[in-house]
């Protein structure tokens, strides 16, 4: 499991004085540089080797300017060319305020088709398969 921690910016919020929507994909996306880390190392987009084949996300509590956000990122599901990224962000207080998911495929863009997994790669993803305790499932 990988953990974040992040500080909401005024400029994240709208009109109604919570987090926009969108934000949270966000949060999760910069949550999983680790994974992306585990695919490539130094982060070089020439060399870019993921693609991300649908996200999705639970709201579950309303966050305001400047609390403070913990992110779980966890994998669940590995299947040969693709993998299942969980997330569930929690407040200072304890609360679980979203509950996250991203399905990847490892992908060749000169083919433009995805690809298998390599044995390294299958390791590093399943030794961080454990998530948070307590982190809400999604909703069906």
């Amino acid at each position: 499991m990988f953990v974040k921690s992040l500080t909401v910016r005024f400029s994240e919020c709208d009109g109604l004085g919570h987090v926009n929507n969108g934000m949270y994909f966000t949060y999760m996306e910069d949550a999983r540089v680790d994974i992306f880390r585990i695919f490539n190392p130094s982060l070089d987009l020439a060399r870019w080797n993921l693609i991300v084949a649908s996200a999705r996300c639970d709201f579950l509590r309303q966050v305001k300017f400047a609390e403070t956000l913990t992110v779980y990122t966890w994998i669940g599901r590995i299947g040969r060319t693709s993998f299942t990224v969980e997330h569930a962000l929690q407040n200072a207080d304890g609360a679980w305020v979203a509950r996250g998911q991203a399905a990847m495929l490892a992908f060749d863009y000169e083919a433009g088709q995805p690809k298998p997994l390599w044995p390294e790669v299958r390791a590093e993803l399943e030794r961080h398969q454990e998530g948070p305790p307590g982190a809400p499932e999604l909703r069906a």
